[in-house]
């Protein structure tokens, strides 16, 4: 009886711990060294399965010749690499309006997040993620690196149009959270939109690699330490909009939550 009992646990575990696919939950026989997806052998092919880089080492020849092709029609027309590539879009239009920032006055009061007018100026809702300390270069600094790096696996991985939906319903979330939890300071920042894609990616590449100063972890490792750190930072007056980032990143996990059920029905 207890030797049933016991057999029957161990093969629970074996079954439980063993790799499974992240596209439809299967037994897994592969692990993307890109993204670090486990995928079953149904989902193993390109046109089965999204990954960042994964159908590039199909054909060297022809990803060569197309981003020679890429190359030139980028001379001709610089502007055609926003051509569905809004995350770069958003990153220019961030930069230029930080530009506009140090040259006109009063353009940072008129477009910044007051909790206490939020009702007479909806728009700040929107227009605080465009804007950045002009005190602290760090603050535009870290945010578009992140931005830069893991805003355009999002937009591939979901597509431009819900990229989109995705990174400013983060923002203004963000804000309304922010209102609702520090209505004492103002608030300025794409922390919350990009924190938001964090929480998305998190939910629908939980295995990608990513490198968290010098240290190699999971999406979801490292989604949780932002997490821990903001709620634990919340209150400390080191003017950052903590709450901001964590209504962004929730509201990013229930996205790549709900696209995920989509995907796997």
């Amino acid at each position: 009886m207890v030797t049933n009992l016991y057999n029957s646990l161990f093969l629970l575990y074996l079954y439980m711990t063993r790799s499974r696919c992240t596209v439809c939950g299967k037994p897994a026989s592969y692990r993307c060294k890109y993204c670090g997806d486990t995928l079953c052998r149904e989902h193993l092919p390109p046109d089965k399965h999204w990954c960042v880089g994964y159908d590039r080492d199909m054909d060297w020849d022809r990803d060569r010749d197309y981003a020679h092709a890429k190359i030139k029609l980028l001379i001709t027309n610089p502007f055609r690499i926003f051509s569905h590539n809004y995350s770069y879009l958003i990153l220019f239009l961030i930069l230029f309006s930080f530009l506009l920032q140090l040259l006109i006055p009063g353009y940072t009061e008129h477009l910044m997040l007051i909790p206490g007018l939020v009702m007479e100026r909806p728009w700040t809702l929107v227009t605080h993620i465009f804007l950045h300390s002009v005190q602290r270069p760090d603050h535009v600094l870290i945010n578009m690196l992140v931005l830069f790096f893991f805003a355009p696996v999002l937009e591939r991985r979901v597509g431009s149009a819900k990229f989109l939906l995705i990174f400013f319903l983060s923002g203004i979330f963000g804000g309304i959270g922010y209102c609702i939890m520090t209505p004492s300071y103002p608030a300025l920042g794409a922390s919350g939109a990009i924190c938001g894609v964090l929480g998305a990616l998190a939910m629908l590449m939980p295995r990608m690699r990513v490198y968290f100063i010098i240290f190699p972890m999971e999406m979801w490792m490292m989604v949780i330490l932002f997490a821990l750190y903001d709620v634990f930072m919340i209150g400390a007056h080191d003017w950052v909009a903590h709450t901001a980032h964590l209504s962004g990143l929730l509201f990013g996990l229930i996205a790549g939550w709900m696209e995920l059920q989509k995907e796997l029905s």
